[in-house]
């Protein structure tokens, strides 16, 4: 759980979340997104414990290299895993490529607080993008995105690239980020190595069946 926590301290920052509650190998994070108000990170240990309190709007995402398991541990305990697997990966960003940007497009980099943004633009369209929040030694990478028109040129490797110079800026050493099934052949292409494959699952629309708080709380 140790690198899941590190992740989603970086993480929070990045989407303005307030600090995770964590419980005994829970993390508990308030999003109030709808259709996703929390959403509790754990290991496979914790899935009968937590089953009960999982429903359409708190989901229950769980560390594992194991995916295919988990998802059908999940689904038999009457959870509703996403198809999606989801892949927490890692790099030590001295290894990091930073390829220069392609003609027309410039870098922008701009900084609040932890928090760096990069844009590339072109004649004043913003062609990709990414953020990440710097915690320490660890630098969370979050939204990495190619507008539509501009993708298959390389920009994700640019921007990827400009995050990691800018981490290193900081004093960072290592990088983490979530990457889609999508994503993970760009960050291996770069040198990302995954830790653990992330599986969620909702309850579907169904009551609750026991207390969050008292279940987290191991009462």
């Amino acid at each position: 759980m140790e690198i899941v926590r590190r992740w989603i301290t970086g993480w929070r920052l990045c989407r303005g979340l307030q600090p995770p509650v964590e419980y005994d190998a829970v993390l508990l994070a308030q999003l109030d997104l709808p259709g996703r108000e929390r959403e509790m990170f754990t290991v496979r240990d914790n899935i009968d414990r937590l089953a009960p309190v999982v429903t359409e709007s708190t989901w229950l995402t769980v560390a594992t290299p194991y995916g295919n398991e988990v998802a059908s541990e999940l689904t038999a305990v009457g959870l509703r895993p996403f198809a999606e697997q989801k892949v927490l990966m890692s790099i030590a960003l001295s290894d990091h490529p930073q390829p220069a940007a392609p003609t027309p497009y410039r870098v922008v980099v701009t900084t609040e607080g932890p928090l760096d943004h990069v844009q590339l633009l072109a004649d004043g369209t913003v062609a990709a993008r990414g953020m990440m929040a710097t915690v320490g030694a660890d630098a969370v990478m979050h939204d990495i995105h190619t507008d539509p028109d501009h993708r298959r040129r390389g920009l994700g490797s640019v921007v990827m690239g400009a995050l990691a110079q800018r981490a290193l800026e900081r004093g960072a050493e290592n990088g983490l980020l979530m990457a889609t099934e999508v994503g993970v052949h760009l960050y291996r292409s770069l040198g990302w190595l995954p830790e653990a494959t992330m599986v969620t699952a909702s309850g579907g629309a169904r009551p609750v069946r026991s207390d969050l708080g008292a279940v987290l709380a191991g009462r």
